[in-house]
């Protein structure tokens, strides 16, 4: 049954810029997707973002979005891959372990999946969402830090990989961001309390990789676009435009454009990860929000 009510009460959720609820909370998602759909708000779009595809298809989440799917609703997944996620060991360029400041190797995403784990999962996360432009890839952060003897390391090898074997599966949206020194004090202080220093990219960098994304683009029939980083054009992870275009009922998403940071150009959304952020249990060393790195 496809429920459509006033343009005035749809509205679009977010689960959840802050934490990953398809993996940790589903419950949650549920619970308060259906406050608003009890209070008359009808869900134009719920926007899922997670690192583990798996999520998806396991129970109640996976019955519940089939459900709001039959009564009109349109569920978009935004999905992260750094090729850093199951790897208990971080290697330079040359091979040689990264070691912290005790000497002992860490990880920086130690508890999403392994990168040819969720790249498997491709076709089957299209198929269940009805079309490839409901996914948007991110590949999201870019890291590049030295460890405490000064071996440099990076993921950014891993993003043609990633680009080439999602776009195989129809996926055509892409998006970027770079781990930047002095954006959180918090992460700053993770890292250095670990031996580690992060290395952002340096202005002619940039340059160069703007060249690299185009040729990513040329070569792959994608669009990559910059989550929030200076010296590419703003952006929107969020967007009505699209998402009033994937939706089936052709119903218009809402347009408004918050402007809550530099350069973020996302579009009006509802997010439902708490505040203060429920902890994620993922574990990344570079995040922004509430990572609960010793809970696994």
């Amino acid at each position: 049954m496809k429920i459509y009510g006033e343009k005035s009460k749809y509205v679009v959720i977010s689960a959840s810029r802050m934490t990953d609820m398809p993996e940790f909370y589903p419950a949650r998602i549920i619970s308060e997707t259906e406050k608003r759909r009890e209070k008359g708000l009808v869900v134009h779009t719920l926007v899922l973002w997670t690192k583990h595809p798996s999520a998806l298809f396991r129970e109640p989440l996976s019955g519940y979005l089939k459900k709001l799917s039959s009564d009109g609703s349109q569920i978009f997944l935004q999905l992260t891959i750094t090729g850093m996620g199951g790897a208990r060991q971080l290697c330079d360029v040359s091979g040689k372990p990264l070691c912290g400041i005790d000497g002992r190797p860490f990880s920086i995403e130690p508890f999403s999946p392994p990168v040819n784990e969720s790249l498997a999962m491709m076709e089957r996360v299209v198929e269940a969402l009805g079309s490839p432009e409901r996914i948007r890839l991110r590949f999201d952060p870019i890291v590049r830090i030295a460890d405490s003897r000064g071996s440099v390391y990076s993921n950014s090898v891993f993003m043609p990989v990633v680009i080439e074997k999602a776009s195989a599966a129809g996926v055509k949206n892409f998006t970027f961001s770079f781990l930047e020194k002095g954006m959180h004090a918090k992460v700053d202080r993770r890292f250095s309390a670990i031996g580690c220093s992060i290395i952002p990219p340096t202005f002619t960098e940039r340059a160069e990789f703007g060249e690299k994304i185009r040729e990513y683009e040329s070569k792959f029939g994608v669009s990559i676009s910059a989550c929030c980083v200076e010296g590419f054009d703003d952006s929107r992870c969020i967007d009505g435009a699209l998402l009033s275009g994937t939706h089936e009922g052709n119903v218009p998403a809402a347009m408004r454009e918050l402007r809550r940071r530099p350069k973020c150009g996302c579009t009006e959304s509802i997010d439902i990860g708490g505040w203060p952020p429920l902890p994620c249990a993922n574990g990344c060393l570079y995040c922004y929000s509430n990572p609960a790195i010793a809970i696994r």
